[in-house]
C-alpha cells in the first residue's frame, strides 16, 4: 500500500463526510483512510463507523479523548501505508487528483513530499489563493539548498498536513507529536525536517484548510505562548548541538528567525499579564534575528536592533490597530 490518510476526529460530524469524500472521489485508489475518534460526543463516532462498514479502505480506532498529537499518533503506529498523509477532518481535498500526483512523485522514494493549501473561509464559502510557491526550491538539487530557498521565499511552514512523509522516516527516528503541545506541527515537523535528506515538491494547492469561528489557531493564550518559547528554546540548542552541515544549520536558525518574529507577535497580542515572566526568555533568543532571511523578518529584525524588546512590542501592537 502506498499511501496512509490519518484523519483526527473530534466533534467534527458537520464537516467529516465531506473530509471524507474528498478521497474517495481521488483517481488514485492504493491507499487507506485512518479515522481516529478522539473521545467525541456528538455523532462522530458512528458517522465514523458507518464509514469503515461502506468502504473496506476505511479503519477506524475509537479512543479516550487525547488530542490531536495522541490521535495521530495512534493512527500513525497503525499505518500500512509506504507514506503518511495527515489531513484534519474539518477540511477537504480540493483535487480528485491529488493521490495520483502524489504517486508520481513517490517513485524517486524521497522522504519527503511538499505541497501546498487555500485557505477557506467557512462562512462565505470563499476560497483564498496561496501566497507562496515552491520555483526557487524545486530548482536546487541539494537538501540543504532547498530548505534555505524555501526559508528565503517564506515558503517553510511546519503544519503536518501539507506534506507527505515516508514513514520509514518516522520510525526509525521514533518521532512522534508531543502530547498536549499547542504549535505541536511546528516541533514534528523540526524533528521531520532534521532527519530527512531529500524532499520532491508539487507546486499546487490541494488541501482546503477551513477557517471557522473558534477554531483554537484563532485564539491567543498564555498557554501558546510559553509553548511557543518552549520549542524555539529547544530547536534553537538541537539545532546548535546536532546539525552538523553548516548551510542547513544555517538555513535552519533562519526558519528560527521567522518563529521568532512570529513569537514577538504572539507576545504583543495577548493581554494575560504573566505573559512577563516569558519575557526574558523570549530576549535571550533574539540572537536568531541575525539569522533572518525573508522580508518581514528582516524588517523586524532592522527595527529591534534600533529600539530594542520593549519598544519593539509596541510598535507590533500599533501595526496591529493600523491593520
Amino acid at each position: 500500500m502506498l499511501f496512509s490518510i490519518i484523519l483526527p476526529v473530534y466533534n467534527v460530524e458537520k464537516y467529516l463526510q465531506e473530509c471524507v469524500d474528498s478521497i474517495l472521489k481521488q483517481t488514485f485508489v492504493d491507499y487507506e483512510i485512518i479515522l481516529v475518534d478522539d473521545g467525541s460526543t456528538d455523532e462522530s463516532p458512528q458517522l465514523c463507523d458507518r464509514l469503515a462498514e461502506n468502504y473496506e479502505c476505511i479503519r477506524v480506532i475509537h479512543k479516550k479523548n487525547g488530542g490531536i498529537s495522541d490521535s495521530r499518533n495512534c493512527g500513525t503506529k497503525l499505518a500500512l501505508g509506504e507514506y503518511i498523509i495527515y489531513i484534519d477532518s474539518d477540511d477537504f481535498l480540493i483535487k480528485d487528483d491529488f493521490l495520483k500526483k502524489l504517486a508520481e512523485k513517490t517513485k524517486n522514494k524521497s522522504d519527503l513530499i511538499f505541497y501546498k493549501y487555500q485557505k477557506y473561509y467557512d462562512l462565505i464559502q470563499k476560497f483564498e489563493d496561496c501566497r507562496y510557491a515552491y520555483f526557487s526550491a524545486m530548482e536546487e538539487c541539494v537538501y540543504a539548498d532547498q530548505i534555505s530557498a524555501l526559508v528565503k521565499d517564506d515558503a517553510f511552514y511546519g503544519m503536518a498536513w501539507i506534506k507527505a512523509i515516508r514513514k520509514e522516516i518516522i520510525d526509525n527516528h521514533g518521532i512522534e507529536f508531543e502530547i498536549g503541545l499547542l504549535g505541536e506541527d511546528m516541533d514534528w515537523n523540526y524533528h521531520i525536517i532534521f532527519n530527512s535528506t531529500s524532499i520532491a515538491f508539487i507546486d499546487e494547492s490541494f488541501i482546503a484548510y477551513r477557517q471557522r469561528e473558534g477554531s483554537i489557531t484563532a485564539t491567543h493564550k498564555l498557554k501558546n505562548l510559553t509553548d511557543f518559547v518552549y520549542i524555539l528554546e529547544k530547536w534553537s540548542k538541537k539545532i546548535t548541538n546536532n546539525a552538523t552541515d553548516d548551510k542547513l544549520k544555517i538555513a535552519l536558525y533562519g526558519s528560527l528567525a521567522k518563529y521568532y518574529c512570529n513569537l514577538l507577535i504572539v507576545y504583543s497580542r495577548l493581554a494575560d499579564p504573566e505573559k512577563k515572566k516569558s519575557r526574558e526568555k523570549i530576549k535571550q533568543l533574539d540572537w536568531l534575528l541575525k539569522y533572518s532571511m525573508s522580508r518581514r523578518p528582516r524588517m523586524i529584525s532592522k527595527i529591534y536592533r534600533i529600539i530594542g524588546f520593549d519598544l519593539t512590542i509596541e510598535a507590533l501592537k500599533i501595526m496591529d490597530r493600523i491593520k
